[in-house]
């Protein structure tokens, strides 16, 4: 079952200070940031993760900074949970499948390496045909295909640390859990070499990046 982030939105990483008037705090994945801006107290959300920052993420306005702040947060989770309710469940994965948005965050914000992105903009331009395991690792850089999948694994990982996804359990086409975080085995033989498919929602993702 998917869960939320609220471990991590309540978690002791969380903050509130006031640097130079601006009031801050964190929330989830998000950093908040509050003032008073032409005599109206603003609270905006910026991705707290400063890899590829996506810039101004949502804003709220309140009768103070501290008001305003609990009207953010409140948003923020409520497209948290609205997100978690419209995740679809894909069959050929048994897992749950993130948003487009959710994934698009993540693309954003998390700390891929050059060859990870190739690796998932191959996928993206190959659609429903897949990727094999040569391909990936050819897609990658990497000189072992072992390589490839475990750069792809992590891929998968990272997203679902992002997101606040629950790994899927392993099953017999698809073992390693982190990899139907992105997608589905093709072949649905037990014993069939690694034929990934990503799931439309992170293709269409990665499509709206470039």
């Amino acid at each position: 079952m998917a869960k939320t982030k609220e471990d991590k939105k309540r978690g002791p990483g969380a903050r509130f200070a006031s640097v130079g008037g601006i009031v801050e705090d964190e929330f989830g994945n998000y950093k908040i940031r509050a003032g008073r801006l032409n005599g109206v107290f603003v609270a905006r959300a910026f991705p707290r993760h400063s890899a590829r920052s996506q810039g101004l993420m949502a804003e709220t306005t309140g009768k103070s900074e501290t008001d305003a702040i609990a009207s953010l947060k409140s948003l923020l989770a409520e497209r948290e949970e609205k997100r978690v309710t419209t995740r679809r469940w894909e069959e050929r994965s048994q897992s749950s499948v993130p948003t487009q948005e959710e994934f698009l965050e993540a693309l954003f914000q998390t700390n891929l390496s050059a060859a990870q992105r190739s690796i998932l903009k191959a996928h993206a331009l190959s659609g429903e045909d897949g990727l094999v395991a040569v391909s990936i690792m050819n897609a990658g850089g990497y000189k072992s295909q072992d390589a490839a999948i475990k750069a792809l694994a992590k891929t998968g990982l990272l997203m679902a640390d992002f997101i606040g996804l629950e790994l899927p359990k392993a099953n017999g086409q698809l073992p390693n859990p982190a990899l139907r975080v992105l997608g589905f085995q093709k072949s649905k033989e037990a014993d069939a070499a690694l034929h990934l498919v990503l799931h439309q929602e992170l293709r269409d993702a990665i499509w709206r990046m470039h």
